[in-house]
């Protein structure tokens, strides 16, 4: 892609539009979590007619890229519409949700027979509902002797089978993938970013802080979230939840693994992918140096905030400590000094009864509420 020319179009119910036809933006953050964040696409000037007849439930299909290189994005429904008009121009913000989040929303009520497997559950719940799975490995298969009731919304029915009894994890993408992963394992296609390709230096890399690892990998910035590392690139639509990176540039050189993220993009003006970054450490990754990169990542944040980041696959004092804590609250933890899917919910379920991110992530606002807890 040598001169980097945008190219997006614009599915909005039964009619189909183009970047060169029509001007448009859009917001679409992306990230691992059980409620999955809604986008935003806000058009100019749509004809009276289109206004009028765009409906709740209309279907939402956006493609963006470069000329030759173009792929979804957002795959969704309309659920909220806001017109306003200035002077002649007409502005329609669509705010759109993903399409998976309705289909993991509905009932169900099933019985399994004696010795059915989890992955086998799991696969046939999905392709009831007609949700594509992109990937289904579990780090466990449970098997099932007397069988498997499976009643309620999908959704908790599949947490409840993936995360907690299979420990592993269940990740929902803004296209309507579902990927059903090992706990320590990345959607890995090969995706590489360096300068040359489209990767973006962040206003945020002012001062830069050195990580001693044979990756050579960096934190830069003080106000990012957590313990991860900030980067942005030319809009990527490869660039996903749980998507293993290789990163390239004259600061930081490994491997990684996507945390969360927003594609955003307009006719004149950004037309970018930010992405949240942790040094990746999984079966596809790059083994003991990759390891130790994500160990030093963690301390040195740790070291700067005073406080011990905790987060799912963390192990120590420190997670006995958030453990302890959590049981006072009722969460019912075995205090082994492991955060697994077990502490990974609770410390989400408390996050969300206290007004804070759920993000599963123990970080110094989390630490706070904590230890007000006693």
């Amino acid at each position: 892609m040598a001169f980097w020319i945008r190219d997006a179009t614009l599915v909005l119910g039964s009619n189909k539009y183009s970047l060169g036809g029509l001007d448009f933006s859009f917001d679409i953050p992306f990230e691992d979590s059980d409620e999955p964040p809604v986008a935003t696409v806000t058009v100019t000037n749509l004809s009276a007619n289109t206004r009028a007849n765009i409906k709740k439930n209309d279907p939402v299909v956006l493609n963006a890229g470069y000329e030759g290189d173009v792929g979804c994005i957002l795959i969704g429904k309309v659920v909220g519409l806001k017109h306003k008009q200035n002077n002649v121009d007409w502005t329609s913000t669509i705010t759109v949700q993903p399409c998976a989040d309705e289909i993991l929303g509905r009932l169900i009520n099933k019985t399994y027979t004696e010795n059915s497997t989890a992955s086998s559950i799991v696969r046939d719940l999905l392709n009831i509902f007609g949700v594509e799975v992109s990937r289904c490995e579990l780090s466990i298969d449970k098997s099932y002797p007397r069988g498997r009731v499976c009643r309620g919304v999908l959704k908790e029915v599949l947490t409840e089978i993936v995360v907690s009894e299979c420990k592993s994890r269940f990740i929902v993408r803004t296209t309507g993938q579902v990927y059903i992963t090992k706990a320590d394992d990345g959607i890995s296609n090969g995706l590489f970013l360096s300068p040359s390709n489209g990767l973006l230096r962040s206003d945020e890399e002012k001062i830069a802080i050195p990580v001693e690892t044979k990756l050579n990998s960096q934190t830069t910035g003080s106000d990012r979230d957590e313990d991860t590392i900030s980067r942005s690139c030319l809009l990527n639509y490869r660039v996903a939840t749980a998507e293993v990176v290789r990163v390239q540039s004259s600061d930081l050189n490994g491997q990684f693994i996507v945390v969360k993220g927003r594609h955003t993009g307009k006719r004149s003006g950004d037309w970018k992918t930010a992405m949240e970054l942790l040094p990746f450490s999984g079966s596809g990754g790059s083994g003991a140096a990759a390891s130790a990169a994500a160990t030093a990542s963690v301390n040195s944040i740790a070291a700067r905030q005073g406080v011990a980041v905790v987060r799912f696959g963390s192990r120590g004092p420190a997670v006995a400590q958030v453990q302890t804590i959590l049981n006072k609250t009722g969460a019912g933890l075995e205090i082994d000094g492991i955060s697994g899917p077990m502490t990974r919910a609770a410390v989400i379920d408390y996050q969300g009864r206290n007004g804070l991110k759920r993000d599963g992530v123990v970080g110094p606002k989390t630490w706070d509420a904590l230890l007000k807890e006693g």
